[in-house]
C-alpha cells in the first residue's frame, strides 16, 4: 500500500518561476557549486550565471563572452570551481573564418573569472569531459570534435585530444603519446569521426578510468580502454558498445520513393560503418546494483532511416560485453523521429535503484521529458513525461538540500513551428521532487588530497543490512556540450536507517580505499582522503 501511495502522488512540481529561473533563456542547464557554500547553484545557456541563497537563485558575474560548452571543475586544486570554455568553430569554412576565440580556461579567484592561456587548435568542438586518466592528481581535458565542415561529402573529421594537466590551469597534448589519434579520412574504425559527446568511466573495474566517445553520423563508437602505461585500446567492437548488430545500412522501400521523386534517383543503401547510430550522450552507472558500470546511450533516430539505425537503449555490461535493450516506444505515425540528445540517471524515490531520464528535443514529434522508473526485477515502466515538451540540456542534484533528486531542464526548440516555439518559451525547469525524501538516504562528496580534489573518479560503494551493495562513480562531464553534473555521489537507502560500510576508491597512483562503517542515514557525509 505504501508503495502504492508514492507511485500516485505528485512527484516533482516545476519552481522556476519562484526560484528567479524564469524567461531566462535555458537550452542548456547546468547545476554547479560556484561559490563552494555546499548549495547548488545555476548556469544556463553558457551565460546566465545565478547563485542560490535558501532557494532562490540570483544573477551573478559570468564569463567575458559566451562560449559553445562549459564544463566546471577544480583544475588547480585550490578548491573551487574553475570552468573550461570549449568553442565551436570550422576555420576551414569560410563563414567561420573570422569566428571563434578558441578553446580557454577561466580560474576562479576571489569570485572573480581569470582566463589562463590554452594553446589548443580551432576546432569543431562538440563535448567535454575531465578526469585524471594518469592519476597524477590532476584534471585533463578530453576533447571531442565533429566534421571539419558540416554537409561536405568526405566526410573528413578533426581528431578528438587528449590533455594532461599540469595542475596549475595548463595542459599538454598527449594524444598521439597515449595511442588516441585518429586517422584523416572515412570508413576505417581508427578514422577520425564526428564525435558529439564524451565521458569517462571504469568500464572494467581495473581503477583507471576509461574513454567513452558518441559519435554521429550513423558511425561507430569508440571505447578507448585505459591501459595504464600502455596505449589506450578501443574495446567498442569487442564489447558491443560501437553500435547494436544491424549493419546492413539498408533504406526502407518508401525512403528510396520519396529520395527518388525529390532528387531524381533512389539513395543507396548505406555502407556498414554508415549503419550505426547518432549517438549524443552516454549516462554511465551500476543501474542493476552488481557492481560494474552499465550505461544509456541516447540517439537520435528517424524512421526514414530504417532498421539498422541505433535507437537509444541500455547497455548492460554482462563482464566481456554490453548487451543492448531498447528503450520501448510507441508512435502514432510510420513516419517519426526520436530526438534523445540528453540522458542520465536519477534515483527519485530513494528507493535504491536508479530510473532512466531521457531528454527528447528538436522535431516536432512531441518531444519531451521522460522517467522511467527502474523496477525490483531491473526492468522499467513505461515512460512518465513532466509535460515539457523540448527538452533540452539536464543536470540533476538535490537543490534545496532536503535529501531527494531534483532537475534542471532546459528547453530546446529546433525545427518547430513558429507559433510553437511562441507558445513554448524559452525558460528552463526547474522540478523539485516532493516524493524522493520519504525514504532514506545518503549522500558522499569526496576530497581528495593525492587524488585530484573534486574526487572525480572517485568509485564509492554503499552496503546495507540487506546485503545489497550500490556502486556510484563521480563523473566529470558527460555526453553532448557540456552536460555535467554536481561532484556528489547520491543513494537511496529505502526504509534503511544507516550505511553498514561506505567505501572510498580514490583515483590516484596508490589506489588508497577509505572504510566508514555503520554510517547514519539522512546526511551529506564529507570524506577527506
Amino acid at each position: 500500500m505504501v508503495w502504492l501511495l508514492l507511485l500516485l502522488a505528485p512527484d516533482f512540481v516545476d519552481v522556476a518561476g519562484d526560484a528567479g529561473l524564469r524567461d531566462v533563456a535555458g537550452g542548456r542547464a547546468v547545476f554547479v557549486d560556484l561559490d563552494g557554500d555546499g548549495r547548488l547553484d545555476v548556469v544556463l545557456n553558457r551565460e546566465h550565471f545565478f547563485l542560490q541563497r535558501a532557494g532562490k537563485f540570483s544573477k551573478t558575474e559570468g564569463l567575458p563572452y559566451v562560449p559553445s560548452l562549459v564544463l566546471f571543475a577544480d583544475f588547480d586544486n585550490d578548491g573551487d570551481a574553475d570552468c573550461f570554455a570549449g568553442e565551436f568553430c570550422e576555420p576551414r569554412n569560410e563563414k567561420w573564418r573570422d569566428h571563434g576565440r578558441g578553446n580557454a580556461l577561466f580560474l576562479s579567484e576571489d569570485g572573480r573569472w581569470r582566463e589562463a592561456g590554452l594553446r589548443m587548435p580551432r576546432t569543431s568542438l562538440h563535448a567535454a569531459c575531465t578526469c585524471d586518466y594518469d592519476r597524477d592528481g590532476n584534471l585533463d581535458l578530453f576533447l571531442g570534435s565533429g566534421y571539419v565542415v558540416y554537409g561536405l561529402p568526405g566526410l573528413e573529421c578533426h581528431p578528438d585530444r587528449l590533455y594532461r594537466g599540469n595542475g596549475d590551469g595548463t595542459f599538454v597534448d598527449v594524444t598521439q603519446a597515449v595511442g588516441l589519434a585518429t586517422r584523416p579520412g572515412a570508413g576505417d574504425p581508427f578514422s577520425s569521426k564526428p564525435t558529439y559527446g564524451v565521458t569517462h568511466g571504469d568500464w572494467d573495474g581495473d581503477g583507471r578510468q576509461d574513454l567513452w566517445v558518441c559519435t554521429y553520423g550513423r558511425q561507430w563508437n569508440h571505447l578507448w580502454w585505459n591501459r595504464g602505461a600502455d596505449p589506450f585500446v578501443d574495446v567498442a567492437p569487442a564489447t558491443g558498445f560501437d553500435g547494436d548488430g544491424d549493419r546492413t545500412g539498408t533504406y526502407p522501400p518508401w525512403t528510396k520513393k520519396m529520395w527518388k521523386k525529390r532528387f531524381g534517383h533512389e539513395r543507396e543503401d548505406e555502407k556498414p560503418f554508415r549503419s550505426n547510430g547518432n549517438t549524443f550522450d552516454c549516462a554511465i552507472a551500476d543501474y542493476d546494483n552488481d557492481g560494474d558500470m552499465d550505461c544509456i546511450l541516447a540517439e537520435i533516430t528517424h524512421s526514414w532511416a530504417g532498421p539498422s539505425s541505433d535507437r537509444t537503449a541500455l547497455l548492460v555490461n554482462t563482464g566481456e560485453r554490453f548487451e543492448r535493450r531498447p528503450f520501448e516506444r510507441t508512435h502514432g505515425t510510420d513516419r517519426w523521429n526520436q530526438g534523445d540528445i540528453h540522458c542520465g540517471w536519477i534515483d527519485f524515490d530513494n528507493d535504491g535503484r536508479l530510473d532512466a531520464l531521457i531528454a527528447s528535443s528538436d522535431y516536432p514529434d512531441l518531444q519531451e521529458l521522460k522517467l522511467y522508473r527502474q523496477m525490483p526485477d531491473h526492468s522499467f515502466e513505461p515512460p512518465r513525461t513532466f509535460g515539457w515538451e523540448g527538452a533540452g540540456q539536464i543536470s540533476v542534484g538535490d537543490y534545496d538540500l532536503d535529501g531527494d533528486l531534483d532537475i534542471l531542464v532546459g528547453r530546446s526548440l529546433n525545427r518547430l513551428p513558429r507559433e510553437k516555439r511562441q507558445a513554448l518559451g524559452v525558460s528552463c525547469a526547474l522540478f523539485r521532487n516532493d516524493i524522493g525524501n520519504r525514504n532514506h538516504w545518503l549522500q558522499v562528496d569526496c576530497v581528495g588530497r593525492t587524488a585530484n580534489r573534486d574526487g572525480i573518479g572517485c568509485r564509492i560503494r554503499v552496503t546495507t543490512a540487506d546485503g545489497v551493495t550500490q556502486t556510484r562513480e563521480i563523473r566529470g562531464g558527460l555526453g553532448h556540450a557540456g552536460h555535467n553534473g554536481p561532484y556528489v555521489a547520491h543513494f537511496g537507502l529505502g526504509r534503511h536507517t544507516k550505511a553498514d560500510r561506505v567505501e572510498v576508491f580514490w583515483p590516484d597512483r596508490a589506489g588508497e580505499t577509505t572504510v566508514q562503517r555503520g554510517v547514519p542515514a539522512d546526511q551529506r557525509l564529507r570524506i577527506a582522503q
